[in-house]
């Protein structure tokens, strides 16, 4: 989803990504069985909790894949297990470090262990906490200066009180997040097994991001991919790894699993899996041919369009983002390859 800066503000002020088209989800974020012991709670990306988030009942406790956006939708995910199972949560699985995944992580106890990949961990510490700190400095800065303002407008009074009240609203909504970095981490894969069930926790490599972990459950053949897979819809491509994107989904569908869960949109099949890696297969045979003739990026983005079969999937207005992506990736990847200066022979002395 967006950078940890853009998501957070947008979450807190209301104003989240708005899906353009396509079939509604349930905003209430239902929780759906998708086997014995394995959860899905399958939200709307402009309500409140963002991103899908899903829950697995071990032996004697839960392992949680992703918390979504706040805390406050954290705790609706919490008291969805806790309706499910009177078993402890023992582990947490970010995906990956974007904060519509993780800023829920608070709401789940200090016993808990939280898992991601070790790449994960470092954006979690290097981007999502300094851009909280950010945003934080720049709304409690404009307070300060509306306040200000109030004291020297009669005129606009209203407007101004108003606009106090709703960056007040985002202090302190701010000020209760408690962003909790991972403290296991994992650089290819991790398992967790008891007598009811296995669990791997796998980096097959990158794509949303360059730390995105996945969940695959051998025996009920279900994979929670987190934002590897946006089912029906355009990816957020601000962190990604576009070309490797596309070798990961296509390792991913070697496993033997029927269900992928995605990070944003319902659940899905193999078939919706493949619909997605051609998504962006066909972004890369659309933007490569104009690359290789030298068009510039302003004239590459005013001459693609979504492909027609596209058109239904929501956030259309991810795309100009996603050929940006490709564009520069195909960029880097043909200097790459291109033969370096041929160095000048060197006369013996006679």
């Amino acid at each position: 989803m967006p950078s940890p800066a853009g998501l957070v503000v947008a979450l807190l002020f209301g104003a989240v990504l708005v899906a353009s088209g396509g079939p509604a989800l349930d905003e209430g974020g239902e929780v759906t069985n998708l086997a014995e012991g394995v959860y899905v709670r399958v939200v709307r990306p402009d309500g409140p909790a963002v991103s899908n988030a899903g829950f697995i009942v071990l032996e004697s406790e839960v392992l949680v894949y992703d918390t979504h956006a706040t805390p406050e939708a954290g705790q609706t995910l919490l008291s969805a297990i806790v309706a499910v199972t009177s078993k402890p949560v023992r582990y947490l699985v970010n995906s990956h470090f974007h904060p519509d995944h993780t800023h829920g992580n608070q709401v789940f106890g200090t016993p808990t262990l939280i898992l991601s990949s070790t790449n994960a961990r470092r954006d979690v510490l290097q981007k999502d906490v300094p851009a909280m700190n950010r945003s934080l400095e720049v709304a409690q800065s404009q307070l300060a200066r509306l306040r200000r303002e109030l004291q020297r407008d009669r005129e606009r009074q209203a407007s101004l009180r108003d606009q106090i009240r709703q960056r007040q609203e985002f202090v302190d909504r701010m000020s209760k997040i408690k962003v909790l970095p991972p403290i296991l981490t994992l650089d290819d894969r991790l398992t967790i097994k008891d007598s009811t069930r296995e669990i791997q926790v796998l980096h097959v490599g990158s794509g949303h991001t360059d730390g995105d972990v996945i969940l695959f459950l051998p025996r009920e053949r279900i994979a929670f991919l987190g934002d590897l897979f946006f089912n029906r819809a355009l990816p957020n491509t601000q962190d990604s790894f576009l070309l490797p994107w596309i070798a990961t989904l296509g390792a991913i569908l070697k496993l033997d699993a029927d269900v992928f869960v995605p990070g944003h949109g319902p659940v899905g099949n193999r078939d919706q899996l493949k619909q997605f890696l051609g998504y962006l297969d066909d972004l890369k045979a659309s933007v490569e041919p104009k690359v290789s003739r030298g068009d510039s990026m302003e004239q590459v983005l005013r001459e693609t369009q979504v492909p027609a079969k596209y058109a239904s999937f929501d956030f259309q207005n991810f795309f100009p983002a996603n050929v940006q992506r490709m564009y520069i990736e195909l960029k880097e990847l043909r200097a790459s390859q291109a033969p370096g200066p041929v160095p000048k022979a060197v006369k013996k002395k006679p």
